[in-house]
């Protein structure tokens, strides 16, 4: 029979409870290790001690099994361990407390982590960055989750057997915590809800920039300042610095790194002077599973809504013979010009990366073919002879990424939600793919040119084919 269908709860009454809450020092090893031999386990190693968790007055362990099956824990001090109400409410992944204390354990030894007060028990699967479930007080624990966490249930894989949280619930929960924010820019402020959307957005790109590193000059310094103002949110809640210090911090990644989402914006400036609410999104930001930004699981928080606009969020890109053809045409003489058109209402959004990772294949294969028939720079030995040898190469051999921004790539899109979703997208696939070619970028190409408002039908490929064949 299943370990998840052994329901027979820990018995240990309401007053233990209480005295494993209040006691410290070494009264509080005494409970703990009552609390573990309840459970049936005998070994039970003390981890070492880190400043966060000296700093936290956590008591952490690592209990295995004598087949190799365990699972961390984190005894917390009473009260610093916020409700999982709260915590869904806001539809967050964290409290302040458990975001800290995870990043201290390593998967190589398990995968989970329970944090308790002994009145609280949060269980975090670290692979997913998320709560897989929880109990608020000791009674819930001792029916519902202390029968997984019997030694021999334990050794009988029942960790394993808790369900993880699926990418659609993690995206409604996603899009829950971006309208939840639309509606207090809207409240507070009278903000639009695309001007709040590009704020959301903004935290979103810088996920993906500092988890991606593509920026090698002013990297670390923004985002040591990004992080500088969490810190202040969290020990100094009330100060006056924090939403100037964001809009200070936003102009300077507009200035330094070109991300269009980050265009200085008087109206989005104007609220983010506003400490309080800014203060209160920076505090929740750090507090959502990284997982949630993931592309698969951002996209699929837009399946919501308009039917047809579900239907795009869901569509398979399909095989397109004259655009495949009219790629494969591209000779050195014509690539400058080239251009694939991608309209969303017609193909959907898994389409934008996908064409766009098709032109850059072609870009790379013709650049190949071509080049072989060019004498290598080494063999050129005069200035004039090395000039017209430059002059051969096309502007997309030089930089292919930037070539399909200004030339090479055009999507169309026919509302603002459209284009949110499109731009977002893309900039994080152009992320994805500058941190997977190693080198290191100083401005991230303009993408003012890519995006274009649908006011005819788009020119099929077949028709630029047929053109450039007159």
């Amino acid at each position: 029979m299943s370990v998840m269908h052994n329901r027979m709860s820990l018995q240990i009454p309401e007053s233990w409870w209480k005295w494993a809450q209040a006691t410290q020092g070494v009264e509080r090893y005494r409970y703990i290790e009552d609390f573990f031999h309840r459970l049936g386990w005998k070994t039970f190693i003390p981890m070492p001690e880190t400043d966060v968790i000296k700093n936290t007055n956590t008591l952490p362990f690592m209990l295995t099994t004598s087949n190799g099956k365990g699972f961390y824990i984190a005894i917390v001090p009473e009260q610093l361990l916020t409700l999982t109400s709260e915590i869904k409410n806001k539809s967050l992944d964290f409290c302040p407390l458990s975001r800290l204390l995870l990043d201290e354990f390593s998967m190589d030894y398990s995968p989970f982590v329970l944090i308790t007060d002994f009145c609280k028990f949060h269980l975090y699967s670290m692979p997913d960055q998320t709560l897989i479930m929880w109990a608020d007080y000791p009674a819930q624990f001792q029916v519902e989750m202390a029968p997984i966490f019997l030694e021999s249930s334990i050794s009988n894989g029942s960790l394993d057997e808790i369900p993880h949280k699926p990418k659609s619930v993690m995206a409604c929960e996603l899009r829950e915590w971006n309208a939840n924010w639309v509606k207090n820019f809207s409240h507070h402020a009278n903000l639009s809800e695309e001007k709040a959307n590009i704020i959301l957005d903004r935290f979103i790109i810088l996920h993906h920039v500092f988890s991606n590193r593509i920026f090698w000059k002013t990297h670390e310094f923004l985002e040591e300042r990004f992080l500088d103002l969490i810190d202040l949110v969290i020990t100094q809640p009330a100060s006056q610095e924090i939403g100037e210090g964001l809009i200070a911090l936003f102009h300077d990644m507009w200035f330094d790194w070109r991300i269009d989402v980050f265009q200085i914006d008087s109206e989005i400036d104007r609220i983010l002077s506003q400490d309080e609410i800014v203060s209160e999104l920076l505090y929740e930001y750090p507090l959502l599973s990284p997982k949630k930004f993931d592309t698969a699981v951002l996209l699929e928080s837009f399946n919501y809504g308009d039917a047809l606009e579900r239907m795009r969020v869901r569509m398979v890109p399909e095989p397109n013979p004259d655009r495949e053809t009219y790629l494969h045409a591209q000779t050195k003489e014509t690539i400058d010009q080239a251009q694939i058109r991608v309209d969303i209402s017609e193909e959907g959004y898994r389409a934008i990366v996908f064409w766009f990772d098709r032109l850059i294949k072609c870009y790379e294969m013709l650049e190949e073919s071509e080049m072989a028939d060019l004498p290598s720079p080494e063999s050129i030995d005069d200035l004039w002879s090395w000039g017209q040898w430059n002059n051969n190469i096309p502007m997309t051999f030089r930089n292919k990424i930037q070539q399909a921004c200004h030339q090479g790539f055009r999507i169309y899109y026919q509302s603002s939600r459209q284009l949110r979703i499109a731009r977002l997208l893309l900039t994080i696939h152009l992320i994805q793919l500058y941190s997977q070619s190693k080198y290191p970028l100083e401005r991230f190409p303009s993408m003012e040119q890519v995006f274009v408002k649908k006011t005819e039908p788009i020119p099929s490929e077949r028709s630029q084919s047929k053109r450039a064949s007159l």
